[in-house]
């Protein structure tokens, strides 16, 4: 908790109680739903605990250790920007890099033979991923998803395509921690039933 506090005063914020909370859940190998409003730095609440658990392991294994999913595109840049500054600023040496409609073609190639240690992605390309071969080496490492915008995908199309990868991904890694991001939440028992 002091590295993440120090961390953030160095930027001259304080720790929201939430994201204290979520630091304090995610080390101790919970899953959960983040219900908070927009700008209020939920991305921060859940990226630097799994930056900080890497290094309290020793920071040895290599390959995808988080994945990052959002429905909105557009975020994708945001959100892979904070992540690589903060595992920048913490000592982390984190590849952060994200994988959308955007992306070159000979990128998400390179990804699949190398992969960052955190990936932004989309619903559907998750499902690219899974559909390729030697799909489990890639996730071999894989500690957390984070669904972002959850609110957006529950009940919907795409947010079936998630429920359905978790479901894939869980069953290769049965510790995967699974959390979800949403600004907008009506009932937040059954939102986090179904993540």
């Amino acid at each position: 908790m002091a590295k993440a506090e120090s961390w953030f005063k160095s930027r001259g914020w304080e720790m929201f109680q939430f994201q204290k909370d979520c630091l304090r859940h995610y080390m101790e190998g919970k899953h959960g739903l983040l219900n908070a409003p927009t700008g209020m730095g939920k991305t921060f609440a859940l990226a630097l605990p799994f930056l900080l658990q890497d290094l309290l392991r020793g920071n040895k294994r290599r390959g995808l250790k988080a994945l990052w999913v959002t429905p909105l595109r557009a975020l994708s840049v945001d959100i892979c920007s904070a992540i690589q500054e903060a595992s920048d600023e913490l000592g982390a040496a984190w590849r952060v890099e994200r994988r959308t409609g955007d992306v070159s073609g000979s990128r998400k190639k390179a990804q699949l033979i190398n992969a960052p240690d955190c990936l932004i992605t989309t619903p559907e390309s998750i499902h690219l991923i899974l559909a390729s071969k030697g799909y489990e080496k890639f996730f071999k490492n894989l500690d957390v998803i984070v669904i972002d915008e959850w609110h957006e995908l529950l009940g919907s199309k795409r947010g079936a395509q998630v429920e359905l990868a978790l479901s894939r991904l869980k069953n290769m890694r049965p510790l995967l921690q699974i959390w979800g991001i949403s600004a907008t939440i009506g009932n937040m028992d059954q939102a986090l039933e179904v993540l």
